[in-house]
């Protein structure tokens, strides 16, 4: 069973390395992963100081070799022709899709202009309509108001006439004093 770092037994109070640590949690041996790189022998009991210095020198021996590595294949010449097709390529579908989007943009922005002028249209058509319909409207009452009074002028002619035959068949009517008042209306005909 695995030892923890505080508890007791025979290696509680030495400080353990990476590879130790890692055994003493998977419950094998120092080099039970063999995926890991081993430690270089100096870092075995070296102080803090010393292998910040190794750690370092390891990533600068990196950049080395990868800018190397750069270095090696550039001069090699087949892949800048690839790389260079592949760039033109790349170059390429990006401009068909921004036209792509340029062409969906104007054909959103036509559609957009004709429904405008649709509903601008219709506007105006129903504004027509109703002004039309106002001066029907307004018309037909003209027509009916000089229609009421014809027939109000035609009422007063008769009823002046009644009242003077039976005034001068001695028959006097007492009534009061009545002023003809316009009705709005029109009368229909009397059938016989």
């Amino acid at each position: 069973p695995p030892r923890s770092a505080r508890g007791g037994g025979a290696g509680a109070g030495r400080v353990r390395g990476p590879a130790e640590a890692l055994a003493a949690r998977s419950g094998g041996t120092p080099h039970a992963n063999e995926m890991d790189d081993p430690l270089p022998p100096q870092a075995k009991g070296a102080d803090f100081r010393t292998l910040q210095a190794m750690i370092a020198k390891g990533i600068q021996d990196a950049e080395v070799g990868a800018s190397s590595l750069e270095g090696d294949l550039a001069p090699l010449g087949g892949d800048d022709d690839e790389l260079a097709r592949h760039r033109e390529a790349v170059r390429r579908r990006k401009e068909e899709d921004s036209a792509g989007k340029q062409r969906e943009k104007e054909v959103a922005k036509e559609k957009r202009r004709k429904e405008n002028e649709e509903r601008v249209r219709r506007l105006q058509d129903e504004m027509e309509q109703e002004e039309q319909e106002v001066l029907r409207q307004r018309e037909q009452q003209k027509s009916n108001e000089a229609l009421c009074r014809r027939q109000l002028a035609a009422a007063s002619r008769i009823q002046a006439r009644v009242r003077g035959r039976r005034s001068r068949a001695g028959k006097s009517i007492v009534s009061p004093v009545l002023a003809p008042k316009l009705h709005t209306e029109p009368w229909t005909a009397m059938r016989a």
